[in-house]
């Protein structure tokens, strides 16, 4: 197998965003947890702006829709509780427990990683189109 002398340039940059995770747990799967979404977002009110239409939707949680806990949620001002954290740089997070011992986790945690770009021919150099590559966390 032949491999090229010539490498494409690659420019890694550091970023911020927040990682947004959701697992199930019920007896299907013997309480083990099954991830249900797992999303990299540029800003805390993405993640909360997932969060809410989430748990107006209940898709996540197999429910009718609008028979979840969303409207309850957003009185109780858990969401503007997990937005101030996640401003803060803090992570957030909670859970649902539902009929049968069957429960859903939302967590979303700061986290910085790589954004690795490659420059295109008609992109100029100062002005690399990224693409985000979450492969690992730095530290801060």
């Amino acid at each position: 197998m032949r491999t090229s002398s010539r490498t494409t340039p690659v420019e890694a940059q550091r970023q911020r965003g927040f990682r947004f995770e959701v697992l199930r747990y019920g007896p299907a799967t013997a309480f083990v947890p099954e991830p249900v979404d797992l999303r990299l977002l540029a800003n805390p009110r993405d993640a909360i702006r997932v969060l809410r239409v989430q748990l107006h939707a209940s898709h996540v949680l197999g429910l009718a829709a609008g028979g979840g806990p969303g409207p309850l949620l957003g009185r109780a001002g858990w969401l503007g509780a997990g937005l101030g954290a996640l401003h803060r740089g803090e992570e957030c997070g909670f859970t649902v427990m539902l009929r049968k011992g069957r429960h859903i986790e939302w967590s979303v945690r700061p986290l910085t990683y790589l954004a690795l770009s490659t420059p295109s021919p008609h992109t100029p150099a100062h002005a690399p189109a990224p693409v985000h590559a979450p492969a690992s966390a730095l530290p801060r």
